[in-house]
Formats: C-alpha cells, structure tokens, sequence
C-alpha cells in the first residue's frame, strides 16, 4: 500500500517529511526494507526467535517474582 502525504495549506517541506517518517515508522517499512535486501540464514533466524523466546520467559519470571514479594 503506497504513502501518501498531501501537503495542506501553510505547512513547511520539514512538516511533511516529518509526517511522511512518522507514517514509514508506523508501518514498520524500514525493518521490512532490511530483512528484503540482506539475506538471513535459516539458522540466524531460529537464533533469533530462541534468542526472543528466552528473553520472554525471563522477563516473566522476573515478573513472577517481583508479584510474589509484593504480595507479602
């Protein structure tokens, strides 16, 4: 889906650009820009989701554990 940014009466060309980088961050363009032109080995990318696995599940527990003390 192509951005559009129209400009509107009494905006500058830094308030467009603005609101042109504020739409690609919403949309997560630029990440998906770097994933398309570099290529990833399929063993980077089991990394990196065990990588993302493993950060959940300690957050959790630290979660977990700071409940558990709140409670006393």
């Amino acid at each position: 889906m192509p951005i559009i940014v129209k400009k509107k009466k009494g905006e500058s060309k830094d308030d467009i650009i603005g609101k042109f980088r504020r739409l690609c961050l919403e949309e997560d363009i630029t990440e998906e820009v770097r994933k398309r032109t570099s290529y990833t080995k399929p063993s980077e990318e089991r990394y990196a989701k065990k990588k993302i696995i493993i950060w959940r599940e300690k957050c959790r527990r630290k979660a977990k554990n700071s409940r558990r003390h709140d409670s006393r």
